[in-house]
């Protein structure tokens, strides 16, 4: 940050040089305005000063919306910056032919709202372990959310009409990442209502779980119906886009996976109370009496879902606990054994 000013104050020196030696030697308006959008080193300095202010720009937005950054934040931020330069790398293999200062110019500002949605998805996943939220702290994040969604939609307003108007383009490639960040967007607000409630209810909310389970289940399906039109698309227009073969089966495998927990878990909470023998006393006093899920205790006379069940392998734990863990993974949480038969 104390770079900063330094480096604004250089490349606002060098614009202003180029700016002067094109009115200098020019001398008239016009002129001045087609060396400066031609020439390549006027075009490096003005990029370099534009690069400049949307640091700054980038420091305004992290102060006002998110203050400062968990040292966690700050490490996934650069992996991921790394890896979404590496795959825009491998997508110009398609669109070569259009690379120029709009395409420059899009990619830069593509990275920086990714990054801020990459922020918002951290920090509403804080909010979840945080020990306390103030009232501010949900304004601002609600306020990041939607000033992130408008920012999304403007980009997709412009891709679309001016893929209508001009036909196909690189415009595609940035149009499909809008789709995207907009879409994990909404999932993070999702998630973040979902958080902010069961933190009302003192993190008693017993549907929590399922309730993320099924919304992560739906994202995974309506991303892979995007990467899917945009693997079309690309196909039908540009050829076999190689840099999304990748994405495309991670995500098909993504699905499947949750597909295939999804039906385990359905399988194995059918009729839960019926299908675990309640948990008696007897085996209260020979094993341990304390769930290890919620770290309380339990007792044979408990209703609901605080009643105790006992798994095939004879380890006991509440009714709602072992709901809970078994949307997740079904096994049990002491001796790791399969509590499918």
């Amino acid at each position: 940050m104390l770079a900063l000013p330094k480096y604004l104050a250089l490349s606002a020196g060098a614009v202003t040089c180029v700016v002067a030696h094109a009115l200098y030697t020019r001398e008239q308006y016009f002129p001045a305005m087609v060396y400066l959008s031609t020439s390549k080193a006027a075009l490096v300095a003005i990029g370099n000063f534009a690069f400049a202010l949307m640091l700054v720009l980038a420091h305004a937005v992290k102060a006002t919306f998110l203050g400062t950054l968990r040292e966690a934040e700050v490490e996934r931020l650069y992996e991921r910056t790394r890896d979404a330069v590496m795959e825009t790398c491998l997508a110009m293999t398609i669109f070569r032919e259009e690379f120029n200062s709009r395409f420059v110019a899009l990619f830069v500002s593509l990275l920086f709202v990714k990054a801020f949605h990459w922020l918002y998805q951290d920090r509403v996943q804080y909010t979840e372990t945080a020990p306390t939220l103030s009232r501010f702290t949900h304004v601002r994040l609600a306020t990041f959310m939607g000033t992130l969604l408008l920012v999304d939609l403007s980009m997709l307003s412009y891709i679309v009409g001016n893929t209508i108007e001009n036909g196909p383009s690189v415009l595609l490639l940035f149009g499909f990442e809008y789709v995207i960040l907009a879409t994990k967007l909404f999932v993070g607000f999702a998630k973040y209502l979902i958080i902010s409630a069961d933190r009302m209810l003192d993190g008693q909310w017993q549907g929590k779980g399922t309730c993320v389970f099924y919304l992560e289940l739906v994202t995974d399906l309506l991303q892979l119906f995007v990467y899917f039109v945009f693997f079309l698309i690309i196909f039908a227009y540009y050829g076999m886009p190689v840099h999304l073969v990748r994405d495309l089966y991670v995500t098909f495998r993504n699905f499947r996976k949750r597909v295939e927990e999804f039906i385990r878990y359905r399988r194995v909470t059918a009729n839960l109370n019926d299908r675990f023998p309640d948990s008696t006393a007897e085996d209260l006093s020979t094993g341990d009496d304390v769930c290890i899920i919620c770290r309380e205790n339990m007792e044979v006379d408990a209703q609901g879902g605080s009643k105790p069940k006992k798994l095939p392998c004879g380890h006991s734990f509440h009714l709602h606990c072992l709901r809970s863990w078994l949307e997740r993974q079904q096994a049990c949480p002491t001796c790791r054994q399969s509590v499918l038969p």
